[in-house]
């Protein structure tokens, strides 16, 4: 049997999510009290084999950032359960074994919310590294390898976010997921927020970590454009549910269907006359 980079058998998947549910109270009354519940993620599954790239598309509202956000503990799970690297996580792990942050991280949408404004590059960086025991020193030492590797200047530890671009902020956002070494990267529409240009750089920057560092990728979007570029299967949700999904080329080139070829035809093009 042969074994990933980080030395767990191929054959078993980065990710299994096993018919997961996310409901929110409805509250109404005088006290408030929970009338009814809104189903936002509806009994969801899927598998996400090592060092494949996983797009989730949907139009905005179906599902997509509720559903990893639940998966790092963000979102209260209903039902379901979920495996990483073969071993159970969420409410199925009862708080004990895995920790989901040591092999789980998130990449947020928003790069200018996602950063403390009062804190440097290094204290951002390096304090994940540091609650897990590391000296400041080595965390430091490690921010600086994660920096050069996102292509930012060994200099901006001593910044603050404010003085770095939309592009820049995004890099820092994923420079600090990596201070852990997790397996697994979740990534809600990370490009949205930037310019064309900046997106295709961390999309680069994203495949070239997916490689090097043999990382799993969960990549949450609508741009149809940006998940045909780099996904190797994709899974499709509507209203909260999983209406089709599959290795990329055949679901972006032969959508079964009707929603995702609904949501292929909305892909805005240009005729020239």
């Amino acid at each position: 049997m042969s074994e990933s980079a980080n030395g767990i058998p191929s054959s078993i998947p980065a990710l299994e999510v096993d018919g997961l549910t996310v409901k929110f109270p409805i509250r109404g009354g005088v006290l408030s009290k929970v009338q009814s519940y809104f189903t936002a993620v509806d009994h969801v599954s899927f598998t996400l084999p090592q060092g494949k790239i996983l797009s989730i598309v949907g139009e905005s509202g179906c599902g997509k950032s509720t559903l990893v956000k639940a998966l790092v503990g963000l979102n209260p799970i209903a039902s379901g359960s979920f495996k990483v690297f073969g071993q159970e996580g969420g409410r199925a792990a009862g708080g004990k074994g895995l920790r989901i942050s040591d092999v789980m991280q998130m990449v947020f949408q928003d790069p200018f919310s996602s950063l403390n404004p009062r804190q440097t590059v290094s204290e951002i960086l390096t304090a994940p590294v540091v609650a897990r025991g590391a000296s400041f020193e080595e965390a430091e030492k490690r921010a600086r390898e994660l920096l050069d590797r996102v292509s930012i200047p060994n200099g901006a530890l001593d910044k603050f976010p404010h003085e770095f671009s939309g592009g820049q902020r995004q890099r820092l956002c994923i420079a600090r997921s990596l201070m852990v070494q997790p397996k697994i990267l979740l990534c809600d529409e990370v490009t949205s927020a930037l310019d064309v240009s900046v997106q295709a750089q961390i999309l680069h920057l994203l495949n070239d970590l997916r490689n090097d560092l043999g990382l799993s990728i969960v990549f949450i979007s609508h741009d149809m454009q940006v998940v045909r570029a780099l996904s190797d299967e994709v899974l499709v949700m509507y209203f909260g549910k999983v209406v089709e999904r599959g290795d990329a080329d055949v679901v972006l080139t032969n959508p079964q269907d009707d929603y995702t070829k609904k949501l292929l035809a909305s892909v805005p093009t240009i005729k020239r006359t």
